[in-house]
Formats: C-alpha cells, structure tokens, sequence
C-alpha cells in the first residue's frame, strides 16, 4: 500500500476584476474522480483536528480563505509540515497517510474533496492501530 503527500501549485486565470481557479476530477491537480467535498471553517483556536489515516481515500486539501498547517505522518514515520495559507496551493493525500490539520486562522476554511463517500470504515482513528496496520501491509512511502 502506498502513500504520498504532494504540494499542488494552481494556476489562477485572472484580470483586473479578481483571480479564478477553476479545478476539474480526473486532471493533473485532482487525480481521482471527486464523490464527496466538505469544508472546515469557525474553528476554535487551538484545536486539532483529523487525527485519523485513511485506507484507501484519496484527498486534494485546499484553504480557501486563511490559513492552517497539515501535519503528515508516512507511514516510514517520517514528519512534514505543509502551511496552506494561499488558495492557489493545495495538498494532495494518498494511501496511509496520518494527517492532522491545526494552527487554524480565525477566517481559515478548508475545503477538502474526497474521492469517495464517507465510510465509517476507510478511517483508522487509533494510532497504534495505524501503525500496526503500516508494518502489516508493508505500506510504501513514495516521493
């Protein structure tokens, strides 16, 4: 099982009325058909949020107003730290993947498209279960 967590660079079309960032399923920037899109937003400061890995859910994670830092966690054990504070950046996450999301602006919303529907059962919310299930499936960190 692989996993990779990838920085997206948007292209905003744009004049002298405003910019326009125009994202399509299936493209370079969003690599999977999107089934389901859910934003974050009136966070409390210093809340954490996530804490979770997915099984098999791919996620394109986009702070649209604001700013916050997502935390990944491979499944090697290796740590990054992506601050999402422009809506022209965004972050692509695959495979397992422990992820949380913290230091929320006040105006921060996060909009996250998923490409499956929610199911109970794709998450693994338990850390030592997430690392249990890393060495158990031989997962793959990929760069």
């Amino acid at each position: 099982m692989d996993a990779r967590v990838t920085e997206i660079q948007f292209v905003p079309k744009g004049d002298a009325r405003g910019q326009l960032i125009a994202l399509e399923a299936l493209s370079e920037q969003v690599p999977f058909e999107v089934k389901r899109m859910y934003y974050i937003f009136d966070t409390t400061p210093g809340t954490v949020r996530g804490n979770h890995a997915h099984k098999n859910l791919k996620q394109v994670l986009i702070c649209v107003s604001g700013a916050c830092t997502i935390v990944s966690e491979m499944p090697d054990g290796k740590v990054v730290e992506h601050r999402l504070d422009w809506p022209n950046r965004g972050l692509l996450i695959e495979g397992l993947v422990w992820r949380q999301m913290k230091d929320f602006s006040k105006d921060a919303v996060l909009i996250v498209l998923a490409s499956e529907h929610y199911d109970e059962d794709d998450y693994i919310r338990d850390y030592v279960r997430y690392k249990g299930f890393c060495r158990e499936f031989n997962c793959v960190t990929k760069v």
